[in-house]
């Protein structure tokens, strides 16, 4: 199995209809330009399937204030609910929307 093999069964494994968070900022030299990283740095989100748990606020604060219609789920999913989710909310009835705080304060601020 090669590098698209792989790529491509992360990807299938995770994506739902609908646009991706990196879709909804427009692509990954977009986004990268819009959260002030490196188009590099997206890159690899997308290709790993998830943004790095420090840069999530980040991201969805930055969203939000542009106006995409995200939530904490789609930062916390990028490429889509994960399909093993999808399968236990339709057992559930629902998903239940992620909320997030944008200005609540880190563990580590509390700590000082």
């Amino acid at each position: 199995m090669g590098l698209h093999d792989v790529r491509f069964l992360r990807t299938s494994a995770f994506m739902e209809d609908g646009p991706t968070l990196f879709d909804l900022f427009g692509g990954i030299r977009p986004m990268a330009r819009t959260l002030g990283e490196k188009p590099s740095t997206v890159m690899s989100w997308k290709n790993k399937g998830r943004i790095p748990a420090e840069k999530q606020p980040h991201v969805l604060h930055v969203g939000i204030s542009i106006g995409l219609p995200i939530s904490a789920s789609h930062v916390m999913y990028p490429l889509g609910i994960p399909a093993s989710l999808r399968m236990a909310a339709d057992i559930a009835g629902h998903i239940m929307p992620v909320a997030c705080d944008p200005q609540a304060i880190s563990q580590s601020d509390n700590d000082a």
